[in-house]
């Protein structure tokens, strides 16, 4: 146990200091602060590693499970996409966080159609009336917390909920992520379409 907790150690001391040499690097080539790096980077590590393994082992939408699907349209593509969000539901209102801004593709998505369409607790609510509010506007958030969140900034999508149902997506393969910004920089330029074909049999 020693053996693999020292290597494990190990393995992150080697891992940080790989990103730290490839920070400062883009630091330096970029003109970005490390802050900006940070940013940059844990949008792609949730986007292109978390995200596809919440999807993949069914971690979203489930009964217990605290996060949702959410199901929205391309606004120039047409395609369906589906990613995990974190959403809290009122009886009359989902509020979704906004930690990258609303500079991002699924919130573009969403208000260019005025609909879309989140899995929670195995319960489908079809939302429309799109709005991103301040955390002032949000009643799920405690009074003591909001002045601050506002002067953070921190923005909410409001989604109206239109109707619910018990029920759950059909699961398609691969399982899906979407990309979370539509200013990428290298590296965070593919998304993850939902295919609607049914999964092949495993062959022996």
């Amino acid at each position: 146990m020693k053996r693999i907790s020292r290597l494990l150690t190990m393995s992150g001391v080697a891992i940080g200091v790989v990103w730290a040499v490839g920070a400062r690097g883009r630091m330096r080539d970029r003109g970005w602060s490390l802050g900006e790096v940070l940013h940059h980077d844990l949008r792609g590590f949730v986007t292109h590693r978390f995200d596809p393994l919440v999807m993949r082992f069914g971690l979203a939408g489930g009964r217990v499970s605290p996060w949702a699907i959410l199901e929205h349209v391309g606004r120039t593509s047409g395609v369906t996409y589906r990613s995990p969000i974190y959403a809290r539901v009122t009886d009359d209102h989902a509020f979704i966080p906004l930690p990258y801004g609303t500079d991002v593709h699924w919130v573009k998505n969403i208000q260019a159609a005025g609909h879309c369409r989140i899995q929670a607790h195995e319960t489908i609510l079809e939302l429309d009336e799109p709005a991103v509010v301040s955390a002032s506007d949000n009643p799920l958030i405690p009074p003591s917390v909001r002045e601050a969140l506002d002067r953070s900034g921190g923005k909410y999508l409001r989604l109206h909920v239109l109707d619910r149902a018990p029920g759950t997506f059909v699961r398609s393969w691969p399982e899906t992520a979407v990309e979370s910004t539509t200013a990428p920089g290298p590296g965070l330029a593919m998304v993850h379409p939902v295919d609607e074909s049914p999964r092949e049999p495993a062959t022996a």
